[in-house]
This record gives C-alpha cells, sequence and structure tokens, in this order.
C-alpha cells in the first residue's frame, strides 16, 4: 500500500502549459487585445506566447467549445464575432443561469454580504446611466458572481463557470447599450438591489430575469 503524504509534504497542483496557454489567450479576448474577428495565426500565436504549437491548437479547441474562437479546418481560425441575435441569446442564457442562482442566494446572504452586492448593484446602474462600458465590465459579471458564491449548490457554480466565459463574451457592454433599454435595465437594478436587501427572493430572480432580457411571465388571474 502508497504510504500516504503529510498535508504538508503533498505535491503542488501541477499546471499545465495548455491551462496558461488558455488563460492568456481567454484574457486577451476578453480585454479586447484580440479583437472579434480577429483571425489567429499559429505561428504568431507560438511567438507571443513563447510556446509549441501543440498547447497552442490545444487552448484554442477548448476556447473554441467555450464560444470564443471559431474554427473552420483548412480554412481559418479567428476570434468570435457574436451577431446581434447571439448577443440577444446570450443575455437570455444568462438570465436562465443567473435567475435560479440569485433566487438560491438572497434568502442566505449575510446583510454584510448583501450590503456588498447592493453597493455594486448602484455602482452597475451608474455605469449605464454613465454608458460607461469600462466600468459596466469592471462590475457586471464580478456582482453576479458573488450571488454564485452564496447560492449553496455546487452543480449550479460549476455549470456557471463552465459557461459564463463564452456567454460573456457575446454580452459586451457597448453592445448591451446599443441594443437595450438603459432606463429599463436601471430599473430592474433598483428592484434588484431592494429585493436583495430585503431578502426577496422571488422579487430578486424576477429583477435579474428582467435585466437579462427575459420575457415577463404572464399574471395568473385569481
Amino acid at each position: 500500500m502508497p504510504v500516504p503524504q503529510k498535508p504538508s509534504e503533498a505535491a503542488p497542483a501541477r499546471v499545465l502549459l495548455r491551462d496558461t496557454v488558455r488563460a492568456r489567450l481567454r484574457d486577451a479576448i476578453m480585454d479586447g487585445t484580440l479583437e472579434p474577428g480577429e483571425h489567429l495565426n499559429d505561428r504568431e500565436l507560438q511567438e507571443w506566447l513563447g510556446v509549441s504549437r501543440t498547447p497552442i491548437r490545444d487552448a484554442l479547441n477548448e476556447l473554441t467549445r467555450a464560444g470564443l474562437i471559431e474554427m473552420e479546418p483548412n480554412r481559418y481560425t479567428r476570434v468570435a464575432n457574436p451577431s446581434d441575435a447571439d448577443t440577444t441569446h446570450a443575455m437570455q442564457t444568462l438570465g436562465v443561469l443567473y435567475s435560479g442562482v440569485v433566487r438560491l442566494a438572497v434568502p442566505r446572504l449575510a446583510p454584510d454580504v448583501a450590503r456588498r452586492i447592493a453597493e455594486q448593484l448602484r455602482g452597475f446602474e451608474r455605469a449605464i446611466s454613465e454608458e460607461d462600458p469600462r466600468e459596466m465590465r469592471r462590475l457586471g459579471f464580478p456582482t453576479f458572481e458573488l450571488y454564485e458564491r452564496e447560492c449553496g449548490n455546487p452543480l449550479l457554480v460549476k455549470l456557471c463557470r463552465e459557461s459564463v466565459d463564452g456567454l460573456a463574451f457575446k454580452v459586451r457592454s457597448q453592445r448591451v447599450l446599443e441594443l437595450f433599454d438603459a432606463e429599463r435595465s436601471r430599473q430592474h437594478l433598483r428592484d434588484l438591489e431592494s429585493a436583495t436587501l430585503g431578502g426577496d427572493a422571488a422579487a430578486a430572480e424576477a429583477a435579474t430575469a428582467g435585466l437579462f432580457q427575459l420575457p415577463a411571465l404572464p399574471r395568473r388571474s385569481a
């Protein structure tokens, strides 16, 4: 039987070169260094990243599955360039995910966490009012990650973390400002802030759904 290691002697987690390359490419896409529609050349990527072709292709394949890269064998490898419809569909998909996250999280929030989230929601609302895409990026998804951490459902957390990168890329802040009604979005954020501070899970879920462009459900007659 192998002799168990003491916790202090456990080997550190190994970081694969593919994962390092993926993270660098992902960050370059998300921050706009690599622009939507930009063609990617293996040799140029090798020179930039200082690695061989194999980890680059592995990383590109993973980013393709995540929706950040488009590949057509023997034709092109390029950064995805989402259409207006892609943006709407990504918003709605995020709405389905985050509505559930918020509904689960709100009743579990400690008062200090609820106040922190409310503060970030107010900042996000100001960023929309001022049409500030940089600030919207800084506050938008990180705010919903706070709900995610508190939702208490590890399967839902895993699903979000595996899905959000590709969806978030399609929901670029400037595109959202162009496509959707800013005042309605600000109202949904105000409603979400109020529901979060008040511990009203159903109202928080409805506000999140509206923010991410899900259609409101018809009211049931008594």
